[in-house]
């Protein structure tokens, strides 16, 4: 029987929202909350209290990237193989876990190298499900599909894929890492999937545009400086096609004409520009 585990990133984290999340995750055999918050003195007694769960709080806040970095190989010496990773505000029902590895067997029994597995994505803001990726995939089973890359939240990646791919861009600190490490693993002969079979709520962004037949996610002024340069750090990367690289050349100068009419647009042009030039002078890390 193979353990299974559960990271759970925190930021400045909701307790109740958390605890609820770790009540439903009863079928996972060890949970890790790492705490990026800055200068936790004292966890709350809450997360200790928690059956099975390991707090992990790191001082200061070195991106999402770094911290699951760091739950997955407290996960491996403990002894675990297979990883699900979610956000603080993550939603899930009590058989969530049980469902995942229903479908993730599915799939290893056509003997396919399977790096990750994610569930449908419901906007939890909206009620609308995340479909980009299973419309551009192809279905690999009833309701699982073969994906270019999934949102880590909610996804179960195994030890063996780990092992082979690597673990996550800690430099990249936050935004694309989930994105790059599915390309690097396609790249190196793994496949994605994604199951609609399971939904997941999550809070994409902060808040929403609306456009015409679509509807953007928008993320906080600085979170743009972490999107615009990653996106020119990914310009550098092989595993990254060609094709995709052309769509974010173009998406880029479009999407600045969008944030610019939205709130704080004299906030979010200053961290889009800066995140450009440092993504173009290959700047890593935390935003200075």
């Amino acid at each position: 029987m193979r353990k299974t585990s559960a990271i759970i990133v925190l930021y400045h984290p909701r307790v109740e929202n958390v605890c609820s999340l770790i009540e439903r995750l009863k079928d996972c055999d060890s949970v890790y909350l790492i705490d990026n918050t800055p200068d936790v003195e004292q966890p709350d007694e809450k997360f200790l209290s928690q059956p099975k769960v390991n707090y992990i709080p790191l001082g200061e806040n070195k991106g999402i990237a770094f911290a699951q970095n760091v739950g997955f190989i407290k996960s491996i010496a403990d002894g675990n193989s297979l990883f699900f990773t979610f956000d603080q505000d993550s939603l899930v029902d009590d058989t969530y876990i049980s469902e995942m590895l229903i479908e993730l067997d599915k799939i290893t029994s056509k003997g396919d190298d399977v790096a990750a597995l994610g569930p449908l994505i419901i906007n939890s803001r909206n009620n609308e499900s995340y479909r980009r990726e299973i419309n551009l995939g192809e279905e690999h089973l009833e309701g699982i599909y073969s994906v270019e890359s999934i949102i880590s939240s909610g996804a179960v990646y195994t030890i063996e894929a780990l092992t082979y791919v690597g673990l996550n861009k800690s430099e990249w600190f936050i935004d694309l890492i989930d994105i790059e490490w599915c390309y690097r693993a396609r790249h190196l002969g793994w496949k994605i999937f994604t199951s609609s079979n399971v939904k997941l709520e999550h809070n994409l962004g902060q808040s929403d545009i609306k456009l015409p037949g679509k509807t953007l996610s928008l993320a906080s002024p600085i979170r743009l400086y972490y999107v615009y340069r990653n996106w020119l750090l990914a310009m550098r990367e092989p595993s990254f096609p060609l094709k995709y690289k052309m769509k974010k050349l173009v998406f880029m100068p479009c999407r600045i004409i969008i944030y610019a009419m939205s709130n704080s647009r004299r906030e979010r042009i200053k961290y889009i520009f800066k995140g450009i030039k440092d993504g173009l002078l290959g700047r890593v890390g935390a935003c200075k």
